[in-house]
Formats: structure tokens, C-alpha cells, sequence
């Protein structure tokens, strides 16, 4: 490992990988076709990338593909967290609220960059369902439950403490609140540092490319068909195992259990305001006026966000967005309990929707749907997983490799090592950055060291051998072009949202989202790919069409009389 060199002689590790850059996408889809790989992972969401990510470090020979980015459904459109579920206690689902604290536990111990402490206030009002005595009560479970791992074990605070901890919190009824910790996280990092993990010990890995169909001889998996969604190519993958974890698109899958209703999808929204607007240091937990339901009011960075909405779901799974009445849904909640900051549709910066893919059950409702996952083998050489949550996608994976293992060793011979993610980090290079990086004196380095691990020292060194790449893409935001190259060169980024939605979070918190400096960083993606002036002009259309679609709903609830 070599260093790049920073002003007062500080020095940024650059590790060899990083130097390297991977292997180019044809290089990916040329070895696609050439292997006849243990398992093919199909979906790059969470739940996939971990499962190859695991499947990789236990031996095996492992594909995954992902019809668009990785990230790119609902695991980029989380609200964020790696928590617990301290609502879960109500519903006595002690058992995933036990095993979501000790993943909560695991991964922010072994991947600090990406998951990382986030003080929440719990206020109680007189009116309220639940008295504060009750809620101090249900935290000392959920500390119980964790085995008192969590950040800092949970304090009860009268109504002083609370409000000069959350100024703006609307007073009348207000009787206390209690304080806790649960994790904050960047779920798109999240789910590209398994990704390139995974590729950092042996995986194949390819976003867009969508899987087509599994091709079965004598009534067992040998491969699958699929198709380049950047070229229409079609191609053919040989494979002794398939995984499906194509969360909410699984029901659509070739093959999938369940006869096209295994799922009940439901919608989460989330709406960003500028943190001026909602100054907050700490995450607060809000009840909706209308149907009880947890929201939660979250800073990050130059942004508050708030959400989440939970109504099902029947419509076209590619054009998810935010309704005004989901807007009014969370402004009406946030108003509540901020009467002083007036929110309005104007506030709007930006929203994100997804759909949560749960296991159909007789619930009355959504919101009470189990997030609890369930998985199906099929003796043909396909297991699929559905459900679940983020916090436990590493577990859930680690479930579904034992099962796909279990049949490949009985069927092929195949032989594996023991599951070890829980106790690896995602980035090895990290534990050998982390501390020079935080230490360094300029904020850059710590959003580089948040975003790209230890990548960061790549980004320094391309900054420095291209001056032209230190400039920033917004006057807003830190980001530069240097991290552009990266995200193209290292992390496989193909498209212009790639870059400023999942990998960079212009597209949440640039005022414009990023509409302005879209024809540079599409250019300049251009260059790198080997693009031509037509690719950049229907990127950036594209890109706009992105941001209408997010913003519809805020602009039609402004509008309305």
C-alpha cells in the first residue's frame, strides 16, 4: 500500500485495489459467459449483494446480476436506519427485535463508515396512546434485548430536558420524552460496499443486466438467460444454483413459489426539507395524526427528511412516487409536532418512494404486516427469500447460502467454508484508514472516508494528478469530479443516476437536485465510458424526468386549491 500526500504532510493509505480499478464491465460479462458458476444471485438489492458477498468468501464460485443498479428498488429508499424496531415490542415480535439489535450491533462494530450512532427523542404528550412510564418500560426491553449493546443505554428526560434538547417541539401536553440510540446508515453504500466485496473475493458481479428466464435439463438448474439492459444483448449464464432475491419484483420472477402472489407490497415515502427549515442534532419519533403509525423526522447532512408512509401497493413497480397525499401525510404529522416551522409543499426539496416486499399474511393492515422474512427452496436448484428487513439482511443471507450449500454439496460435491460476514468487515482496507482519515484535519476527507471507505485515498490522488477533477459539482455540496471518476472506475456506476441518486446524494440534498451540474457530471461520465454527445443529452433528459417524478407530488399538493 502506498500514500498520497496532503498538505502538512499528512498522508491517505491508497490501497492496491483501489490503484487497480476492477475489471471493466466487458471483462464481467466476457466471464458471465465463460464460467459455469456454484450460484447465481439474481437482484442486487441488500438481501442479494449479501448473499454474494457470502457466498464469495465461503469459496464459492458466484455470479450476481441486477436489471438495474445495484440499490436501486427498495434498498436505496429506505428510511436509512439499522435499528432494532422498537415498535416491534408492541406486537411481541421479540425475536426479531433480538435478532435485528445484535445485527445493529455487528455492523456498526465492523463497518463504522457506513453505520454509525443516531440519537433518537421519543416525546410522550398526555394524549398520547402510550404514557411515559409505558415507553421508559418498552426500552428497557429493547436495552434487555440488545444485551445493553447499544450506544448508549436509553434515558428518561422531563419536559425541560426535552425541549431545549429538541427546540421547535411543540409544548402543550408535552409530559417528557425518553432518549435512545439506534444507527444511522447510507443503505445504497451499504449495499455496494457487499457488492465489491463480494467482488473482491471472486464474485462476478453486473448491474444492468436483468434476468430472463432459469433453463432446467432433466428437471434441475443449469443456468439462466439474461440480457444486457445497456446493450439489449441477450446471453446465456451457466449455473448449478439460483438465488432470488428480487424483493418486490419477485413475484414476477421465472419460476418464483407462491404462483404470482407471494408478496404484499407497501409503499414507504419519505420527503426532504433543508435543515433549516427542521434544525435538528437529534432523529425524533413522531405518531401520525390519522392512523397512529410510527414517523420519524431524521437530520442529515444540510437536510431534515421524514417519513415513512406504509399503504399497499398495486401499481406499475417502476414508477413508485410520492402522492401529494403521502406529502400532506408527513407534513401534517411533522406540523404537529412542529407547529413553529409551518412546513409546506414549497418545502419540498426532494422525495424518495419504494415498496417494501413483505409476506403476504391476513394482517388488517400494512403497517402491521410482519417484517419477518421466510424462505423457499425449491429441490430444483432455486431458493428465493422474501421479506425481512435491511438490519437483517446479513443474517438473511447467511441463511440463504447454509440452504443453497446444503443442496449443492448433496446434488454437485460441492464444498464450502462457514459462513464468516459476521465477524468481516465490508472494507478490509478500512481498519487500516479509518483513524488517519477522521484524524485529518479537512472535512472533505471525512465525507470521502463516510462514502467510499478506503477509496478515500484514490479520490485524493486522482484530485491531485487531475487538478481539474477537485472542482465541485455544486456550490452546495462538497462532492467533486474526482469522486465521479471513482464511482465510474471502481464502482461500476454506468448511468447518470448511478452516480448522483445511489453512490453521491446530490439528487437529496443539492436545492435543485442536482439538475444544474447533471450535464457536467454526464460529460465527464462520457469520457470515462467512451460515450458519445447523444448519450449525454439522453442521460441528462432522463435525469430530469427523475426529478419531475419525485417532485410531482409536492408540486400537486402545492397547487391544489
Amino acid at each position: 500500500m502506498k500514500s498520497s500526500a496532503r498538505p502538512g504532510g499528512a498522508m491517505i493509505p491508497v490501497p492496491e485495489r483501489a490503484r487497480a480499478e476492477g475489471a471493466s464491465r466487458d471483462d464481467r460479462l466476457a466471464r458471465l459467459e465463460a464460467e459455469t458458476f456454484d450460484v447465481l444471485v439474481v437482484g442486487g438489492g441488500i438481501t442479494g449483494a449479501g448473499v454474494a458477498r457470502d457466498a464469495a468468501l465461503r469459496g464459492l464460485s458466484v455470479a450476481l446480476v441486477e436489471r438495474s443498479d445495484y440499490g436501486s428498488g427498495t434498498s436505496s429508499k429506505s428510511s436509512k436506519l439499522v435499528h432494532g424496531g422498537l415498535r416491534y415490542l408492541e406486537n411481541l415480535e421479540l425475536g426479531l427485535v433480538f435478532e435485528a439489535t445484535r445485527e445493529r450491533y455487528r455492523l456498526r462494530r465492523l463497518n463504522p463508515n457506513l453505520v454509525w450512532p443516531l440519537p433518537f427523542v421519543f416525546p410522550v404528550y398526555r394524549t398520547d396512546r402510550h404514557s411515559l412510564f409505558k415507553i421508559d418500560i418498552g426500552l428497557w426491553l429493547y436495552d434487555l434485548l440488545s444485551l445493553f449493546r447499544s450506544w448508549r443505554l436509553h434515558r428518561r428526560m422531563g419536559r425541560d430536558r426535552t425541549r431545549a434538547l429538541v427546540p421547535g417541539l411543540a409544548t402543550e401536553g408535552l409530559t417528557g420524552s425518553v432518549h435512545y440510540y439506534d444507527c444511522h446508515t447510507d443503505d445504497a453504500r451499504l449495499t455496494l460496499a457487499n457488492v465489491l466485496d463480494a467482488e473482491r473475493n471472486g464474485a462476478t458481479c453486473l448491474n444492468h443486466v436483468g434476468f430472463q428466464a432459469a433453463i432446467l435439463e432433466d428437471g434441475k438448474v443449469v443456468g439462466a438467460r439474461v440480457v444486457d439492459a445497456l446493450t439489449g444483448l441477450e446471453r446465456s449464464v451457466r449455473c448449478r444454483h439460483i438465488v432470488y432475491a428480487g424483493g418486490p419484483w419477485t413475484d414476477a420472477l421465472d419460476q418464483a413459489p407462491g404462483e404470482g402472489r407471494l408478496l404484499r407490497r407497501t409503499k414507504g415515502v419519505h420527503i426532504v426539507v433543508s435543515r433549516t427549515r427542521l434544525p435538528l442534532e437529534a432523529a425524533v419519533v413522531m405518531t401520525a395524526v390519522t392512523d397512529g403509525r410510527v414517523v420519524f423526522a431524521i437530520p442529515f447532512e444540510n437536510t431534515t427528511y421524514i417519513g415513512t408512509t406504509d399503504t399497499d401497493y398495486d401499481g406499475d413497480l417502476d414508477a413508485v412516487r410520492a402522492t401529494s397525499d403521502d406529502v400532506d401525510y408527513l407534513l401534517t404529522t411533522a406540523n404537529r409536532y412542529f407547529p413553529q416551522a409551518s412546513l409546506t409543499a414549497a418545502d419540498v426539496r426532494s422525495t424518495w418512494a419504494g415498496l417494501r416486499p413483505l409476506i403476504r399474511s391476513d394482517a388488517e393492515s400494512a403497517y402491521k404486516t410482519s417484517r419477518e422474512h421466510q424462505r423457499y427452496d425449491d429441490e430444483r436448484g432455486i431458493t428465493t427469500i422474501a421479506g425481512g428487513k435491511l438490519t437483517t439482511y446479513r443474517s438473511m443471507a447467511a441463511e440463504v447460502v447454509d440452504a443453497a450449500v446444503r443442496r449443492l454439496r448433496r446434488v454437485a460435491g460441492v464444498r464450502a467454508g462457514r459462513c464468516r460476514t459476521h465477524r468481516l468487515p465490508l472494507d478490509p482496507g478500512l481498519p487500516r484508514v479509518a483513524d488517519i482519515v477522521r484524524g485529518l484535519p479537512d472535512p472533505l476527507d471525512n465525507a470521502l472516508w463516510r462514502l467510499h471507505g478506503s477509496a478515500a485515498g484514490w479520490i485524493r490522488a486522482r484530485m491531485a494528478s487531475h487538478p481539474d477533477e477537485a472542482a465541485t459539482l455544486t456550490a452546495e455540496l462538497p462532492y467533486v469530479l474526482a469522486q465521479v471518476s471513482w464511482c465510474v472506475l471502481g464502482e461500476q456506476a454506468a448511468r447518470l443516476d448511478d452516480v448522483l441518486v445511489r453512490r453521491l446524494h446530490v439528487f437529496y440534498r443539492a436545492p435543485d437536485q442536482g439538475l444544474a451540474c447533471a450535464p457536467l457530471v454526464a460529460r465527464h461520465m462520457a469520457d470515462l465510458l467512451g460515450r458519445d454527445a447523444a448519450w449525454v443529452e439522453a442521460e441528462v433528459a432522463r435525469y430530469a424526468d427523475l426529478v419531475e417524478l419525485s417532485m410531482r407530488g409536492p408540486r400537486a399538493l402545492a397547487a391544489a386549491p
